[in-house]
């Protein structure tokens, strides 16, 4: 039973990102379209599943004990960087940067690499997904926005696949909370302003992971 409970717990800290992207556009009147943020699940279920056989395939490699310290390890070094990225973002104020389109004349390689920033950009913060300014997100910009936050669930399915997981069952989990939370998160957004109370709240998932990871030492 237990194991169960904690999957779920994994899945939703997982696809807690997704609340967080969800209220940022809810704030900011931006629409989501459901078939963008299927392909934003699906990426983030695609990303977990294929991490884990990843970690299946590391697991012949490693001696008989070693996969639950260092699945305990991973998780709470991803619970530590998330809760430091929380920490370190809270003072500063998210600006979006106008984005300047390409004169006619310019060479091809230089707007690839401007095109590159932009998904750099996204990357490293994902709610500045719109990137055309549309006031809604496309499906282009879902698979920017969808990639930005499967990158926590990669991490995440290693330390899964270690702990004897079902792959497909998480990765379904995954996929649907991400759903969820972006539609939640986005009716949040549209009642609710920027407070100090809304950014703290985005401790919650690193929380959720440094406690599995404890418990998964003794446990």
């Amino acid at each position: 039973m237990w194991k169960y409970i904690s999957m779920i717990m994994l899945a939703f800290a997982v696809s807690m990102d997704s609340l967080s992207v969800g209220v940022t556009y809810g704030i900011r009147k931006i629409q989501f379209p459901l078939r963008s943020r299927l392909v934003i699940a699906c990426m983030s279920g695609t990303m977990l599943l294929s991490s884990m056989y990843v970690g299946s395939v590391l697991l012949l490699f490693l001696p008989v004990q070693a996969e639950r310290w260092l699945a305990s390890s991973i998780l709470i070094a991803l619970g530590i960087w998330a809760i430091y990225n929380v920490v370190k973002e809270e003072d500063k104020h998210e600006r979006i940067e106008p984005l300047v389109a390409a004169p006619p004349r310019i060479k091809v390689w230089r707007f690839q690499l401007e095109r590159f920033g932009i998904v750099v950009q996204v990357l490293k913060r994902p709610t500045l997904g719109d990137l055309d300014r549309s006031g809604s997100i496309s499906m282009t910009e879902a698979i920017l926005i969808g990639f930005a936050l499967s990158m926590d669930a990669f991490g995440a399915g290693i330390s899964a696949s270690f702990l004897g997981y079902s792959p497909l069952l998480l990765a379904l989990l995954v996929c649907t909370l991400n759903i969820i939370f972006i539609g939640l998160g986005l009716k949040a957004g549209n009642l609710l302003s920027k407070t100090k109370a809304v950014k703290k709240a985005t401790v919650i998932p690193g929380a959720i992971l440094i406690c599995l990871g404890i418990t998964k030492i003794f446990f």
